[in-house]
């Protein structure tokens, strides 16, 4: 008979409790949720994330104005730079961020403030290729144990030098994932609508390249001590796990690459790349990883990534620089360097790095021989084409009044005009 009201009673500090567990969580999410807002509220502030955009839309201005210098046509919109900048990257950021913050690592706020610079720097002085984390990330923490070190006037406005070795190791573990992050954008992004253009050789001839220019924005949500932000101000809100207190801030990691294909088609070349690159990725990982025990792997990890970067880009460039010219005027063919989108070449399936053996029958060598032979017929093409694999095949198609002008196909032309000399 008592049972009842005891099981009500039970029943009530039950849901009670429930209660407050819920109310609990929903607080810690209203907080994660205000830290998140201020902490992106700080990327968007950031120099960096303007000045990439900029320099993406010159970039893909400066490309179009190229293209129809050198090949009479735009092949691409300008906006493919800026669509780059805003892609894959994004995404990346924020698998980074939700690894980083459930690992706990945490960086130095004057440390944003250096790879901040160093980042803008890069961009100002368009030198994309210096834009990787194998080089900055070394450099910052260099600059930051100097400064830790000597403890030099700074002005007011910059948080306080106050940091320990083993957090300036930690930023090792940043470098190395998005050190892995480059290796996957490059392999997703980099080979993708490059622009094609005619060089200068150091014979004097002329050639066909593949030139690659691109920025990827990569915003990483970083917890920060709040320390060095009480120091500030004390105004910025925090999160208090256990005993330690941190704060969100997102900086918008940039990260280039630039590269001149000359002997082959990028793709392959770049493909290649990217895997060194995250090969070098996960080494340097495991390094800066393993310095939790070992304080001096901190320095190893900092070491290789800066000299491994280096050796790889060196390493393609001499490849790209010492392989011969590919996309040149042969004797038994011409070499199709791009395809003009929307055209009856395109239509037709025709790629670039295939090779036109004849048109309507008559083999061509030239460019001439290659118009010439489109003029036998007026309304038909029909071509014997060599793909990738050596393998003939023929394609055909009807053509409307004047298209024979019009095919869409860019080739090495035999008209002399003033080309950049080879920047592989």
């Amino acid at each position: 008979m008592l049972n009842g009201p005891f099981l009500y009673i039970r029943d009530y500090h039950y849901l009670q409790n429930k209660y407050r567990c819920w109310k609990g969580r929903v607080r810690k999410m209203n907080e994660w949720v205000q830290e998140a807002g201020y902490g992106a509220l700080q990327g968007v502030l950031n120099p960096v994330l303007y000045a990439a955009i900029i320099a993406a839309v010159i970039a893909g201005f400066l490309r179009v104005k190229r293209e129809r210098k050198d090949l009479r046509a735009g092949l691409l919109s300008w906006s493919v730079e800026l669509k780059s900048l805003l892609g894959y990257g994004l995404l990346a950021g924020v698998i980074l961020s939700v690894i980083m913050i459930t690992v706990g690592i945490e960086v130095p706020l004057i440390w944003i403030y250096i790879i901040s610079a160093l980042m803008a720097l890069g961009i100002l002085t368009w030198q994309f290729r210096a834009l990787t984390p194998a080089l900055l990330m070394p450099l910052a923490a260099g600059i930051l144990y100097i400064l830790s070190v000597t403890e030099p006037p700074m002005p007011s406005w910059l948080p306080a030098i106050e940091v320990s070795t083993g957090l300036i190791g930690l930023t090792g573990i940043v470098m190395g994932l998005l050190i892995f992050a480059e290796g996957l954008l490059i392999r997703l992004n980099a080979s993708k609508h490059s622009s094609p253009r005619f060089i200068q050789t150091p014979r004097g001839l002329k050639a066909g390249a593949f030139f690659t220019k691109r920025l990827w924005l990569v915003p990483l949500f970083l917890l920060v001590p709040t320390g060095s932000l009480e120091a500030m101000g004390g105004w910025w809100p925090a999160m208090t796990v256990g005993s330690t207190s941190w704060s969100l801030i997102a900086v918008p990691f940039v990260i280039g690459f630039q590269l001149t294909v000359v002997h082959d088609l990028p793709e392959p070349i770049i493909r290649h790349a990217s895997q060194e690159v995250m090969w070098l990725s996960a080494f340097v990982t495991m390094l800066a990883v393993a310095g939790f025990w070992a304080p001096y792997l901190f320095i190893a990890a900092f070491v290789i990534a800066f000299g491994g970067r280096i050796y790889l880009a060196l390493k393609l460039r001499a490849i790209c620089r010492h392989s011969g010219y590919y996309f040149m005027n042969k004797n038994h063919g011409i070499i199709v360097v791009a395809v003009i989108p929307g055209t009856p070449a395109d239509k037709m399936g025709i790629g670039r790095g295939e090779m036109v053996q004849k048109v309507n029958g008559v083999s061509v060598n030239n460019e001439r021989d290659f118009y010439g032979a489109l003029q036998k017929n007026r309304a038909h093409c029909k071509l014997e084409v060599l793909n990738h694999q050596g393998e003939i095949r023929y394609v055909q198609r009807a053509l409307h009044e004047g298209q024979h002008h019009q095919l869409g196909i860019i080739m090495v032309e035999d008209r002399m005009k003033q080309y950049s000399f080879d920047s592989a």
